[in-house]
C-alpha cells in the first residue's frame, strides 16, 4: 500500500468518524428536545379557583358556642353583554334558619372581583364592583375599596397579604397565604383573616366582630 492510498484511507476513516459524531449529536439533541417538550408546564398560581361543579365543605365554630357546617358550590358561569364572565357560587348551610347565599365573581387578570350577592330574598350589586382578592397573592400586597353594598349600605375595607404560613385544618395541612381584611360596614368594624392555598382556595378564615370570633375550616373539597 503506497502513501497515497494510506492518506486516502485515513481521510475516509476521519470522514466516517465525523459523520458518526454528528449523527450522535443530532440524536442526543432530538432526545433532549423531546424530553423538554414532554415536560408538563406548571399551571399559573390561582388562589381562588372556580371550576364548575367544584365543592368545598367547611365547619364553623364561634365563641358564642354555635357550630355550623356549610358547603360552597360553583353552580355555573354567566356571560355578560360587555363580555365579562361571571362565576355563580352558592353557600348553603345545615342550619334551617339560614337561606343559601349566592355570589357572582369575575376573574380578570390579577384579580377576583365580587359583583353582586343574593340572600334572604334580597339581591343587589356592589357599587363600584368590589375587588375581593388579588390573584395570585404576593406578600406585602395591599388594596382597598369603598362603596355601597347590596342594600345600599356604606362599606369601606382595606386588605393586605401577610405571608405564606403552614395551616392545619380537617382537610389536611396546607401552605396558605394569609390575608387580613379590615371592614367598616355602616360604622361597625370587622376584621377578617383568611388563609388561601394555591389551586385549592380558602382553607381557613377567622372573623372578629365586636370581640366575638368565628372560625371556619376546610373539611373537604372536590373538583370535577
Amino acid at each position: 500500500m503506497n502513501v497515497k492510498n494510506v492518506e486516502q484511507r485515513s481521510l475516509s476513516v476521519s470522514r466516517v468518524r465525523n459523520f458518526v459524531l454528528i449523527c450522535v449529536t443530532v440524536c442526543c439533541l432530538a432526545i433532549a428536545t423531546g424530553v423538554l417538550a414532554q415536560k408538563p408546564q406548571l399551571p399559573p398560581p390561582d388562589y381562588f379557583p372556580l371550576p364548575i361543579a367544584a365543592v368545598w365543605k367547611y365547619k364553623t365554630t364561634s365563641d358564642a358556642g354555635t357550630n355550623t357546617e356549610f358547603t360552597q358550590t360553583v353552580l355555573k358561569t354567566e356571560s355578560q353583554p360587555d363580555g365579562t364572565l361571571l362565576y355563580l357560587t352558592q353557600i348553603s348551610s345545615n342550619s334551617p334558619q339560614q337561606t343559601p347565599i349566592q355570589t357572582w365573581y369575575s376573574k380578570p387578570p390579577g384579580w377576583v372581583m365580587m359583583h353582586k350577592m343574593s340572600y334572604y330574598l334580597t339581591e343587589g350589586s356592589f357599587q363600584p364592583v368590589r375587588p375581593f382578592l388579588k390573584n395570585p397573592l404576593v406578600p406585602g400586597t395591599t388594596w382597598d375599596w369603598k362603596g355601597t353594598g347590596i342594600v345600599g349600605e356604606d362599606i369601606s375595607e382595606t386588605s393586605k397579604v401577610i405571608a405564606l404560613e403552614d395551616v392545619v385544618v380537617p382537610a389536611g395541612k396546607y401552605q396558605a397565604m394569609k390575608v387580613i381584611t379590615n371592614v367598616n360596614q355602616t360604622g361597625s368594624p370587622v376584621t377578617k383573616t383568611y388563609w388561601y392555598a394555591n389551586h385549592v382556595g380558602l382553607v381557613k378564615s377567622v372573623t372578629d366582630s365586636n370581640g366575638v370570633q368565628a372560625t371556619s375550616q376546610l373539611v373537604s373539597y372536590t373538583f370535577p
